[in-house]
């Protein structure tokens, strides 16, 4: 429109230089604006009336003037052949979409443009240009014809840009023709700098945008993590994110497959709207050992993008040794069946130290005759060998000092759990009001609550037969929690925990610690107020609970002996407690998948006996890739990180892959570790692959929808070059001018007749 009312485009008015006769025009103008002006002044119409109708009159005038002034426009045009175009398709997997015209893949409607549409583009700027093919994904590549697959993985445009800028240098290049969705997920700012670059030179960047805006139902599987160290019965805890952006009106289906077997499915209801949502999945697998799953995420029926919806995952049930230490003040029920149930897990190796009399203790579960001969530990390296400490019914003036602050340093320092149990002498009872013991614990300890005798909790105006006690309620977060998870299903969760034996103990304890979880409390009943009775936090690198009560013991003796509640709840207790805990040799990948064909590192830190920081040890390891080849892999001393190791792979191809790692220091072998990890494709261009036309327009001296790229030949050719040779048109012809001129007078016209004048 604007062409055709004016001759030429605004490119061709932006590149160009309109030159005027002024003089011809002005001495006319000036005459009819005396005239004008004589007319005004013996008309008897209001001065207001005479001044606006004056005002229209002469710019009528003036543009009918435009003519005499014989204006012209001088615009560049191209020398044919003498000057370059760089053309650049995006081939990476996002082109790979069918969300472009006709339900065709981003690169197909590209190629359409480029070779068919009505004789192509190419066709049209090669009739003025040498034209230079090229594609790009994570890096650009010359070609001599475009393809019609996309399969980079990776989309980098400022490497892409820098790269032909360097092919041209010193060559005229007038301007690039980019093709892309703008998925740049390499650096997205970065791209801007290389188009800053070009305007600079002058070259013009024409990018052609291919691809939807947004997508009307639209899931995405952001991110899978699985928890460490699972067993029988015990399960794995799943935490997934997930994106949604259309109306989701009922639960979307997520599943878990083996190979091509369906091993676990669960129905979920997403909020929707772009909006993110949290989940939690409990998975209990199959098999022992690591092994690559797959979660899926079902698809919408109007999703155009699915790549997006799966993820492969590791769960590795490899029976990993949590050392478990426990010391009991007295032989209680509580112990037996705490015992009972940790040494049924095959991941736990359960220590334990009871005193049975004045000066006796009795050790169960030692490694060595000599292990814990003089009771509880009092140095590092002893402790230390443990991942979590439990105390039981055991007052604080049964450790020296110094064993109370190398508890605390156990978990601070080392990483290990530590849980206090409900009984007659701990907490406030105990008298750790005060010290280190009381630092870490996720409550504070009020003295003035400890009680001298152990309130009862029945009612005697309850019939005797009837259930006596308080009941063990998880809070919100407490059912979320994997502690506390009997079933995957939230609500059979709930019920589970609804239906356990009533407890009948309770130490009273004060508030909960700032940054401290409350997982379970006694309710509000009627033998009082609320209190918490499983409380949990993050202390220093390890994790320390409180569990206020003695009588877990009741869930264990008043359940069917084919009821796995009690055994479930310590174990998953325990594993949560040492999980942080670190092994001599502690091998670091992350969330155990790496990007098959892309370098990562993997750290491995290296522990003394004491857990300090060990400089100067060899680190070396093994890889067994999934086709069963076993390659070396060096680890370099960080001398940034005291104690740690890095060395980078690579792995080529996708699947379950095994890793051992060997420490040795002055020639004796310090640990080693076995990990596994699984190596799956980058999906990165899968995520949010919608078309980025604001990203792209920031960076484009000229961008084009697919409708409007018959428009880039015409604008190379009137873009300004070295080479430019300039023809001059005359404007006084515009249509423009004459539709105007006619607009005013007849506006001038109506105005005077509204007016009430001739």
């Amino acid at each position: 429109m604007i062409e055709r009312l004016f001759k030429f485009s605004p490119i061709q008015y932006a590149e160009g230089l309109v030159s005027v006769r002024p003089w011809p025009a002005a001495i006319i103008l000036l005459g009819l604006a005396v005239l004008v002006v004589v007319m005004l002044i013996r008309s008897e119409a209001p001065l207001k009336v005479r001044l606006v109708a004056g005002a229209l009159r002469l710019s009528a005038l003036a543009l009918l003037a435009v003519p005499l002034m014989e204006p012209m426009l001088v615009t560049p045009t191209v020398v044919p052949n003498e000057n370059f175009v760089a053309v650049l398709l995006d081939v990476s997997e996002s082109m790979s979409l069918k969300d472009a015209s006709e339900r065709k893949e981003r690169v197909q409607e590209a190629r359409t443009l480029l070779y068919e549409a009505e004789g192509g583009l190419l066709a049209a700027i090669e009739e003025d240009f040498q034209v230079r093919l090229y594609t790009f994904a994570e890096q650009a590549v010359r070609v001599e014809t475009l393809p019609a697959l996309a399969r980079g993985t990776g989309t980098d445009l400022s490497a892409a840009l820098e790269h032909v800028m360097r092919d041209f240098r010193g060559l005229p290049l007038t301007g690039i023709v980019l093709l892309t969705d703008g998925a740049d997920n390499a650096a997205p700012r970065a791209a801007q700098n290389p188009a800053d670059a070009l305007r600079a030179r002058g070259i013009g960047l024409h990018i052609i945008g291919l691809g939807a805006e947004s997508f009307a139902a639209e899931r995405e599987l952001l991110d899978v993590v699985v928890t460490k160290g699972v067993g029988p019965r015990t399960g794995a805890e799943i935490d997934v994110r997930v994106q949604s952006w259309g109306q989701e009106s009922s639960p979307v289906t997520f599943s878990i497959f083996a190979g091509d077997s369906l091993v676990f499915q669960e129905d979920r209801a997403l909020k929707g709207d772009g909006q993110i949502d949290q989940l939690s999945f409990f998975f209990e697998p199959p098999m022992e050992g690591a092994y690559a799953y797959r979660m899926a995420m079902e698809a919408d029926s109007d999703e155009h993008n699915t790549r997006n919806n799966a993820q492969t995952m590791l769960v590795d049930a490899a029976r990993d040794t949590l050392r478990v230490l426990y010391y009991e003040g007295h032989l209680r029920q509580d112990f037996k069946f705490i015992k009972r149930a940790l040494e049924e897990d095959q991941v736990v190796d359960f220590t334990s130290i009871s005193r049975t009399g004045t000066g006796k203790l009795y050790r169960q579960g030692v490694r060595s005759p000599s292990e814990l001969a003089g009771g509880f530990p009092v140095d590092a390296a002893e402790l230390y060998a443990f991942d979590a400490l439990i105390l039981g019914d055991v007052e604080a003036s049964a450790f020296a000092p110094s064993q109370l602050r190398l508890m605390e340093t156990f978990v601070r320092e080392r990483g290990g759990g530590f849980l206090m149990m409900g009984g007659r002498k701990t907490f406030s009872e105990g008298v750790y009001v005060t010290g280190p013991i009381a630092d870490m614990l996720p409550v504070y300890l009020d003295a003035s609550r400890a009680q001298v005798v152990p309130k009862e909790f029945a009612d005697p105006r309850r019939p005797s037969e009837e259930p006596q006690g308080f009941a063990f309620e998880p809070t919100a977060a407490g059912l979320q929690s994997p502690i506390l998870k009997l079933s995957p299903e939230p609500e059979v969760n709930r019920k589970l925990w609804a239906g356990m034996p009533l407890l009948t103990s309770i130490n009273y304890v004060g508030t909960p610690k700032a940054g401290a979880q409350v997982l379970a409390i006694k309710p509000d009943d009627r033998y009082g107020a609320a209190e918490p009775l499983l409380v949990v936090q993050r202390y220093g690198k390890g994790r320390a609970a409180a569990m206020t009560t003695s009588s877990s013991w009741r869930w264990q003796m008043l359940l069917e002996a084919t009821d796995y509640r009690h055994e479930r709840f310590w174990q998953q207790l325990t594993r949560w407690m040492a999980a942080s805990a670190p092994d001599v040799v502690d091998v670091d990948l992350g969330q155990g998948h790496l990007e098959a064909g892309t370098e990562s590192p993997i750290r491995v830190d290296v522990y003394d006996q004491e857990y300090g920081a060990l400089e100067g040890a060899q680190v070396e390891g093994t890889v067994t890739t999934p086709g069963g080849s076993v390659l070396p892999l060096r680890f370099d001393e960080d001398l940034a990180l005291s104690g740690g190791y890095a060395a980078r792979i690579t792995p080529r191809d996708r699947g379950l892959y095994h890793l051992e790692v060997v420490a040795t220091h002055a020639g004796r072998v310090v640990g080693r570790q076995k990990r596994s990890f699984v190596a799956r494709p980058d999906q990165a261009e899968f995520f949010d692959a919608t078309l980025k036309r604001s990203h792209l327009e920031r960076m484009a001296a000229h961008y084009y929808t697919p409708d409007e790229a018959d428009m880039v030949p015409t604008n190379l050719r009137e873009r300004r070059t070295s080479t430019s040779v300039f023809n001059g048109e005359y404007l006084w012809d515009m249509p423009a001018l004459f539709i105007l001129s006619i607009l005013l007078l007849c506006a001038e016209w109506l105005y005077r007749r509204r007016q009430g004048l001739p």
